[in-house]
């Protein structure tokens, strides 16, 4: 049966001798060392849950490969078996870049691991061989089950800087999780809504906070099924934005739109009649904003180029 790490690039080694090739690589053809080209700042464990799908995970994969050629990282993969009782089994993966500048050169390993769920201990011995011990660990959630997550509290995930997780695709039961360090949790959603606060934000900025609460009646955020996530970040945000207290914002909306497309949307209304409506468009990266703040409606388009995904990574662990 075609296992998760099959449908990853890297070459077949035994476990054990992955650190070994690894040194041996970088040696060079002449014993030249390369390891200036290969500075790692960063440990990043991506993790993927037995139901992920070979396309989803070589997506993923890009990502993290993509991320590393910005922040030099040892990319470490983990890839469940969906048959038990079975070895581990090991990859190696390795890419040199050239810069822009044609004189840069960056160079990323990846050492993928295919391992029984149940290894625990296994798990937790061997990913610790594998990491750079120097350097911070950043671990990133992919497809994995809240209840495996629970059971990597006392070993996998003790020492980790920031463990990420996209709430527009893994399901709500995630918000019960009981992470090792709640602080050190981040949402690759929220991330990705980092342009839209920025845009929104300029344009609320500019009207007094006296003007924005006086009269506010209610707030509604609509989304399509795919931005779930980032609509209860977006509801988040605009209560904090407008200064508006907890008990008010329990009991504002967050309406599932049913739409096939990549909308997402809110709509402030007051008790005189005024309004504050913002909403993406698919497949386009220009935004309609419309109020009424001052009695005339206004409404002008906003441009908002979202994150590439490795930027929604980098947003995500270190800000």
């Amino acid at each position: 049966m075609l296992e998760l790490i099959d449908s990853l690039p890297g070459i077949d080694l035994p476990v054990g001798a992955v650190s070994p090739e690894l040194s041996k690589m970088w040696e060079g053809n002449n014993k030249e060392a390369l390891s200036e080209f290969r500075a790692s700042q960063m440990n990043l464990v991506l993790h993927f849950g037995k139901k992920v799908d070979g396309a989803t995970a070589r997506k993923r994969f890009e990502v993290a490969v993509r991320f590393a050629q910005r922040y030099p990282s040892r990319i470490i993969v983990l890839c469940p078996f969906v048959e038990e009782e079975q070895p581990m089994r090991a990859k190696l993966f390795s890419q040199c870049f050239i810069g822009e500048s044609h004189r840069e050169m960056c160079c990323c390993e990846a050492l993928l691991l295919g391992f029984t769920s149940e290894d625990n201990g296994f798990l937790f011995n061997q990913v610790s061989v594998w990491l750079e011990s120097d350097l911070p660990t950043y671990h990133w959630f992919s497809g994995v089950r809240p209840e495996r997550i629970e059971n990597y509290r006392d070993n996998l995930l003790q020492r980790v800087n920031r463990m990420a997780f996209d709430s527009n695709i893994e399901p709500s039961i995630w918000a019960t999780i009981d992470w090792p360090n709640p602080s050190r949790v981040t949402d690759l959603a929220k991330a990705r809504l980092l342009p839209v606060r920025q845009a929104v934000g300029q344009y609320l900025s500019g009207y007094p906070i006296d003007l924005l609460q006086k009269d506010l009646s209610s707030i509604e955020v609509k989304f399509a099924p795919n931005r779930k996530g980032e609509a209860h970040h977006l509801l988040e945000w605009l209560g904090k934005c407008l200064g508006l207290d907890s008990e008010f914002m329990s009991q504002q909306k967050l309406t599932d739109s049913d739409a096939n497309d990549s909308s997402l949307g809110f709509k402030i209304l007051y008790k005189d009649n005024r309004h504050i409506t913002w909403a993406s468009q698919a497949e386009s990266n220009t935004t309609k904003f419309e109020h009424s703040l001052l009695g005339s409606v206004k409404s002008f388009p906003i441009r908002i180029k979202p994150l590439l995904p490795e930027q929604e990574l980098a947003e995500a662990f270190y800000f």
